[in-house]
């Protein structure tokens, strides 16, 4: 008999199948970058992204919630308190409904966010729903990645020389918090992103001297802070650490080299799509020389019209600044993933599963860097070897 349970194979294999179809929809436009694909196919996946959304079956967070709703209703503190007054105003004994309020909220300003970027918005829909799009659905902080990450943009608006803008992406930014506790850290990053606007060393010198000193602090207990700040009560740390530890001891039982190669596919390519969109920065302080079609001769360009016209549209690609509201997604991956990093250097339970969570935090940013890197000629080829690497 059908059972809405946790594990249920026929539920998993529903959500495997809508990963496979939104792929293959979406491929032409990871094929050819500058490709479109159709309206119609556009929508269709913007739909299946929704479903998927509502009936992410694969993870246990969904039963989670679907569990504890009556709980949710009543004021429970598993979850913030919009998400109770959500569920008793909006959604009352409706699950479903409560996933498609805070989900589908969270896709409408992700999408947003997409639209408004220097990136073909086809090309990062492909490559966020057939490598990232799992995690999105997984928990509720999507919610407060999303609003924090559509406030980062509008703050970055490329045309944007009213301060509205910045006092709307700077207040979008902070309500992540009401959202999910843990946004305190995408709060700091994204803060950190708008002061390091000016220059790429500031960023180095920040990650120098950044990463040690947050891997000694954990040691001497800015961890039991962190936790605290998350939890909201002085009685949630035991409770906390104790569901940490039981984390791990699950993790443990499945170590073998099947598992720790699925760790090591699931969190590298956030580290090679960092490395070189770093890399992309300090390299834009390099290209001084541009390449004109009109200083080569009248008689060269009767004759290799095409190839030339080819050769600087190439070369234009090649050395043209980063966008803004891409270089502040570059920033905001680099210190992701650095900080995050830094909770390895822990021997501590809950510092490794606050690494895995705060990495997370980094699969919006990689997707638009990766979608940058795969327009931009000069990085084409480490970005498909990349993508290749994050979808096995």
């Amino acid at each position: 008999m059908f059972e809405l349970v946790q594990n249920n194979p026929i539920l998993i294999l529903i959500n495997i199948i809508m990963l496979a179809i939104m792929w293959f929809t979406m491929r032409p436009a990871i094929i050819y970058t500058d490709e479109q694909v159709s309206s119609r196919q556009l929508y269709f996946v913007l739909f299946m992204w929704f479903v998927f959304n509502i009936c992410s079956f694969w993870g246990s967070d969904w039963f989670h919630l679907y569990t504890a709703y009556d709980d949710i209703m009543k004021g429970d503190p598993i979850v913030e308190k919009i998400y109770t007054w959500i569920a008793n105003k909006l959604a009352p004994d409706n699950y479903f409904l409560f996933r498609i309020i805070v989900w589908g909220t969270a896709q409408l300003l992700l999408w947003d966010t997409f639209r408004r970027l220097s990136v073909s918005s086809h090309l990062l829909l492909a490559l966020f729903v057939s490598i990232w799009m799992i995690w999105f659905s997984y928990g509720r902080v999507s919610l407060a990645m999303a609003i924090a990450f559509w406030g980062l943009t509008i703050y970055h608006k490329t045309s944007n020389i009213s301060i509205i803008p910045k006092i709307i992406g700077v207040c979008a930014i902070l309500i992540s918090f009401y959202l999910h506790k843990s946004a305190v850290f995408l709060i700091i990053v994204s803060l950190l992103t708008i002061l390091t606007k000016r220059t790429s060393k500031t960023l180095f010198v920040i990650g120098l001297i950044g990463f040690p000193l947050l891997a000694y602090l954990l040691r001497e207990g800015l961890t039991d802070t962190i936790i605290l700040t998350m939890t909201d009560r002085t009685e949630d740390l035991n409770e906390y650490l104790a569901k940490a530890q039981q984390y791990m001891n699950a993790e443990e039982t499945g170590y073998g080299i099947g598992p720790l190669l699925a760790h090591i596919l699931e969190k590298v390519p956030y580290y090679l799509i960092m490395a070189v969109g770093v890399k992309a920065i300090f390299d834009e302080r390099k290209n001084t020389s541009n390449v004109n079609f009109l200083e080569v001769s009248e008689e060269i360009q009767n004759e290799y019209s095409g190839e030339l016209e080819n050769y600087n549209d190439e070369a234009i690609k090649q050395n043209a600044p980063i966008p803004e509201n891409v270089k502040v997604f570059i920033r905001a991956l680099f210190f992701f993933v650095l900080f995050s990093s830094a909770f390895l250097f822990s021997n501590s339970v809950s510092t490794q599963v606050i690494y895995n969570r705060f990495l997370k935090f980094s699969f919006i940013p990689a997707t638009v860097v990766l979608g940058f890197l795969l327009e931009n000629p000069r990085y084409v080829n480490y970005a498909y070897n990349i993508y290749r690497f994050a979808l096995f």
